[in-house]
């Protein structure tokens, strides 16, 4: 397993990136609710070991879920990059580290810990670090790549596919600069006045959560920059990722407001659920309409070359959603009885 990767000290690092994230992110997603609340009385993987009645607790669990949902996008990258190799891949991971970096930096500037666990202020920067010296051991296997003849310009041709890497770009960078800059601007906005911890977890969120949608916000964009500035022979490395991530969310959205648990009180909170799914038609119409453009050039599994590329992602779409559909659903009814 995971044989495209050399390095024994790299795979190492990625194997345990993933594996933290993929945890947090799951936790996130099925179980946000019960993360922000400390784990009282429900079952969670994780938790925030708030008490009832303190500032950390019942607070942000949809954004925490919607955190998950990113986060589990990083996680299939990683194990993307794991199954295919490191050649060229400093398209995903340079993103990536700028991203951990900022989340990092995002938790210590906003995070108030007073009352809750403190985990994410070391786990983050230690799964930053790992993935950091995972890019320093690939280095011999090709990581960087095309780095050094990187010229950025417009390079896509298809006018449909432009328009939309310049609607993803532009948006990813006013969201995601604007959520780890000012999350308490970002806070006021959306929320007519600050609403205490809730049990179902539906209180305002934190500072610290919203700059961390803001990072993990960004490497997405600083994917779509890439594909807009380079060209999209090869990306579907770095798309698929963004296209599994934002399937999700509008997936996990969805069935939030079904359940009763999704944000939709203010005209801003109506406008942020009809971006995930915009987002999510935008990438995928950008990742179809740039097949001709070389978008699936070298496409493999596990490190084979896959025939029919187009047809394959035809059909995982459509059987991921089911997938996850039927997971979130089910946890959102068990949830409720």
């Amino acid at each position: 397993m995971f044989k495209q990767i050399n390095s024994m000290p790299a795979k190492v690092c990625l194997i345990i990136s993933a594996l933290v994230s993929l945890i947090y992110s799951l936790n996130f997603v099925l179980f946000g609710d019960c993360y922000v609340t400390g784990g009282d009385g429900c079952f969670t993987l994780l938790s925030n070991d708030a008490a009832e009645g303190t500032q950390a607790w019942g607070r942000g669990a949809p954004e925490t879920g919607f955190n998950g949902a990113l986060m589990f996008g990083i996680t299939l990258a990683t194990l993307l990059l794991l199954n295919e190799g490191a050649k060229g891949m400093w398209r995903m991971m340079i993103p990536g580290l700028i991203g951990f970096t900022a989340m990092s930096a995002s938790i210590w500037m906003h995070g108030d810990f007073t009352d809750s666990s403190e985990a994410p202020k070391y786990v983050t920067p230690l799964v930053t670090a790992l993935y950091g010296a995972a890019y320093f051991f690939l280095k011999d296997e090709g990581v960087n790549d095309g780095l050094s003849d990187y010229k950025p310009g417009i390079k896509v041709q298809d006018k449909v596919a432009l328009a939309g890497l310049l609607v993803l770009v532009l948006t990813g960078l006013f969201y995601s600069l604007r959520m780890i800059f000012t999350p308490d601007s970002v806070i006021a906005d959306n929320f007519d006045t600050v609403i205490p911890g809730m049990a179902n977890g539906m209180g305002t969120p934190s500072d610290a959560t919203v700059a961390v949608s803001g990072s993990l916000i960004l490497i997405y964009t600083l994917w779509a920059g890439l594909v807009l500035t380079e060209g999209a022979s090869g990306k579907w490395r770095i798309i698929h990722p963004s296209m599994f991530a934002f399937l999700t969310i509008v997936i996990a959205t969805y069935v939030g407001f079904v359940s009763g648990i999704g944000r939709n009180g203010s005209d801003l909170q109506k406008m942020d659920a009809i971006v995930g799914p915009v987002v999510m038609l935008l990438t995928m119409l950008t990742y179809f309409r740039l097949k001709d453009e070389g978008m699936e050039d070298g496409m493999t599994m596990m490190g084979e070359p896959v025939e029919d590329a187009s047809n394959m992602m035809a059909k995982s779409l459509p059987m991921f959603a089911l997938i996850v559909g039927a997971v979130i659903g089910l946890n959102a009814m068990l949830n409720t009885w």
